[in-house]
């Protein structure tokens, strides 16, 4: 048995007839796509889908068709380069959503001659073509060193006045005791406490 061939929609049978690279009316198309597929849509149909397909504000297909005034229609014309495009690729760059779908990105990566037609778009690279990301590594934090203490201040020394002052004292001390033994044994006072004072006068 014979495989039946999956019927196409309105629209892939006019994009299929676009691809032909010929300049059409809607007439044209009509005429065409009964002929050769014995399916019959009416011209104001076959208008209709033309004015949406052929806007790139409505599809991202009108980058790549030339819509030209005659007499009271239009003529439509597919671009040179937008022909090497599948039915199936060029039809899908009609949708708006779809999982899948080829889109106006893969199409302008495929065939470069047609970023031309398409100005302004950027052309995102597919997920194969990109590059692996560095990984920035982190700036180091500079190591601020340790606070010096300050050297702790020798303990000032005692002025020389002072030293002569506590030596004179000590001396003094033990003359006093020196001589109260000598005057209890000249006086023969040895059971008695002989208490002698001396006074000293310091000068500065």
């Amino acid at each position: 048995m014979k495989k039946q061939k999956k019927s196409r929609t309105n629209i892939q049978l006019i994009v299929g007839t676009l691809l032909k690279g010929r300049v059409l009316g809607s007439r044209d198309i009509s005429e065409m796509i009964l002929d050769e597929e014995g399916k019959e849509i009416k011209i104001q149909d076959v208008a209709s889908m033309l004015s949406k397909i052929s806007s790139s504000k409505k599809c991202d297909l009108g980058f790549f068709i030339t819509r030209k005034k005659k007499g009271n229609s239009f003529s439509y014309q597919m671009a040179k380069e937008a022909l090497k495009l599948s039915e199936r690729q060029a039809y899908e760059l009609t949708l708006k959503i779809g999982k899948g779908r080829y889109t106006l990105d893969q199409a302008l990566e495929d065939f470069p001659g047609l970023r031309k037609y398409a100005k302004g778009r950027t052309v995102k690279p597919s997920p194969k073509a990109e590059r692996p990301t560095v990984k920035k590594a982190a700036p180091v934090k500079p190591v601020k060193p340790a606070p010096v203490k300050p050297a702790k201040k020798a303990a000032a020394k005692p002025t020389p006045s002072v030293i002569s002052k506590t030596t004179e004292v000590k001396v003094i001390d033990g003359v006093e005791k020196q001589m109260s033994e000598m005057v209890q044994k000249i006086l023969g006072l040895d059971n008695l406490n002989v208490n002698i004072e001396v006074s000293v006068k310091f000068e500065e």
